[in-house]
């Protein structure tokens, strides 16, 4: 384990990473940090202070100086940004000027934390540094990759935190994350542990209980980092991007059984998990992305066949989600530079869709999810025209294959379904039950009306009888016991109501109308029945239909449906501000 800990240590950069985990380490070690980096700040060459024993029991002031990598002998004294120069800032500056009233009684230790080594031709230089600088009050340490290893094994995943069994979940994990094949099914067991097998069904609110709570949050936060790390080492950032997603969803629903959401501590564990998440998406985001700007990139001239479609319809989803998490994060601090990504993940899912003819050609039922998360980031992005486009694309190819009985989304999830529906060898009778219900109509139908391209939704409507005649259209909506599941598993089976057959009406007009009146009835449950809403994430319940595949909630489209009259949906709340 410490050897998988110190190859994790050595791809981390100094900041908004190291400097991020290391006050976290201190805490576990009763070492409590007073200051942490800011951008923009002036430091005098302190990245973290803190206060707490040394290892020989004496309480002091701890002053941590936070290199990346191997120290040679530029690094040790080759500019302003050097060890040396470094370290005589702290003796000058800090020291003289910047320790509390309170702390200047206390020894101090200034410590150089690396992820490396010192090299041998700087060993001299940095033991003579310190024995000409060393006085009764003030000494220096040099905490090297391994000491942080072996302090992150013992403090961040001792038998505390992760007992043996589940330690050689994580080696597994990690052995296999290169694997296209490999389903996490270890990290998945791992993170269970930690976030959801640990509830035992009671709300306790003690002070030994939240630290607990908290140490399991940020354990969970350290094994997506190393998953992250490996997984990106061995060129499989998609399995990191599922991993972050569970880890979020159960980090959430963790919060939420336990009713931590006022609890400042516990919501920032939460936090750092989601930027964990975040930091993925933006590093899957730069490698794929040119990818989705090339024509066929995702396809590579193989045609539209099964595999390949289901590849593309899977790219789908996950850019949305990865711009949908860009406009949640435009609710927040840097709004603008968040706001500005969505837009550019946007035009570049925009792009994906143009390049690639098979994106009009959903072969799941289900792909409906996909593509509801598609329409959710280009209507929040202003990206009107390209979704009608689209829209007419699927139209046409998804009607022509439902009336054909070829090529058409079959209502399964299952791939030997599908791979019987294209080379031809199932019988009428079992086609039929292949194509008996679709909530991929309907959702094409309501996301024109909210784009505004009613000629499409007359077009589908007048064939409603005839190209989809033997289909239940229907819908699932989520319901208030949807909240107890969704981000745990997929939650249309234990929660939920459908509306089914739907017949839609001729007049767009009408449809609006039947929309507010169930909006005003209540028989439809608002978004705000979802804490993840209620608490400003409504990415989360996006991110765990995605990942469950739990029927994408036609609640978060209802209201910009019921907006075309003018009057604001009721207990409704604009998840695109």
């Amino acid at each position: 384990m410490k050897l998988i800990v110190k190859e994790f240590l050595s791809q981390l950069r100094e900041s908004g990473e190291l400097d991020r985990l290391l006050p976290d380490l201190l805490s576990r070690m009763k070492i409590v940090p007073i200051s942490r980096p800011q951008i923009g700040v002036r430091q005098n060459g302190v990245d973290v202070a803190a206060v707490g024993r040394d290892k020989d029991g004496v309480k002091a002031l701890f002053l941590f100086v936070l290199k990346v990598g191997d120290l040679g002998r530029r690094d040790w004294d080759g500019g302003l940004n050097a060890v040396r120069a470094t370290l005589n800032q702290v003796k000058d500056s800090y020291l003289h000027s910047f320790v509390r009233p309170e702390h200047r009684s206390l020894p101090v230790r200034i410590v150089v934390c690396s992820t490396g080594e010192l090299k041998q031709d700087v060993t001299q230089d940095y033991n003579g540094y310190v024995v000409d600088n060393q006085t009764e009050r003030v000494s220096y340490e040099f905490w090297s990759g391994d000491d942080l290893a072996a302090l992150i094994e013992k403090h961040l995943l001792d038998e505390y935190a992760i007992d043996p069994s589940e330690r050689a979940d994580l080696r597994r994990g990690i052995a296999l994350i290169g694997s296209r094949d490999y389903d996490l099914r270890h990290v998945y067991k791992l993170l269970d542990a930690l976030l959801l097998g640990s509830h035992d069904g009671s709300v306790r609110t003690t002070t030994a209980h939240r630290k607990k709570f908290i140490r399991k949050l940020r354990t969970a936060a350290l094994v997506l980092e190393i998953i992250f790390r490996w997984a990106n080492e061995e060129g499989n950032l998609l399995n990191a991007f599922k991993l972050g997603e569970r880890c979020c969803l159960w980090a959430w629903e963790f919060i939420r059984v336990r009713e931590l959401f006022k609890y400042r501590p516990a919501m920032a564990s939460f936090w750092d998990i989601y930027q964990i998440h975040d930091r993925i998406c933006r590093t899957y985001y730069d490698k794929v992305g040119p990818y989705f700007m090339a024509r066929d990139g995702i396809s590579v001239y193989a045609g539209e066949n099964a595999l390949v479609t289901c590849k593309v319809f899977e790219q789908i989803g996950v850019l949305a989600e990865i711009g949908l998490v860009q406009l949640q994060n435009s609710s927040g601090g840097g709004g603008e530079v968040a706001a500005a990504n969505a837009d550019a993940i946007a035009k570049v899912l925009v792009s994906l869709v143009k390049n690639n003819p098979s994106s009009g050609s959903p072969r799941y039922d289900e792909n409906a999810i996909d593509l509801s998360m598609a329409f959710m980031l280009l209507f929040g992005t202003g990206n009107s025209e390209a979704a009608k486009a689209w829209l007419d694309e699927l139209a046409n190819r998804v009607s022509y294959c439902l009336r054909t009985s070829k090529c058409f989304p079959v209502s399964t999830d299952s791939f030997d379904d599908l791979v019987a529906l294209e080379i031809g060898e199932l019988t009428e009778e079992e086609v039929g039950k292949l194509k008996d219900l679709s909530t991929l109509v309907p959702t094409l139908m309501y996301w024109s009306v909210v784009f505004e391209h009613d000629a499409l939704y007359r077009k589908l409507q007048n064939i409603q009888g005839s190209a989809f005649d033997g289909i239940c259209l229907q819908l699932w909506y989520a319901d208030e016991a949807t909240e107890s599941f969704v981000y745990r598993e997929s939650a249309q089976y234990e929660s939920g109501t459908t509306e089914a057959p739907i017949v839609f009406p001729a007049d767009v007009d009408e449809l609006i109308e039947g929309e507010k009146k169930k909006l005003d009835s209540k028989a439809i449950v608002g978004l705000d029945t979802f804490s993840a809403v209620r608490y400003g994430m409504f990415v989360m319940v996006m991110m765990a239909c995605r990942h469950y595949r739990t029927p994408f909630p036609p609640q978060f489209w209802m209201s910009f449906i019921v907006a075309r009259l003018g009057v604001p949906a009721s207990d409704q709340n604009d998840t695109t501000s």
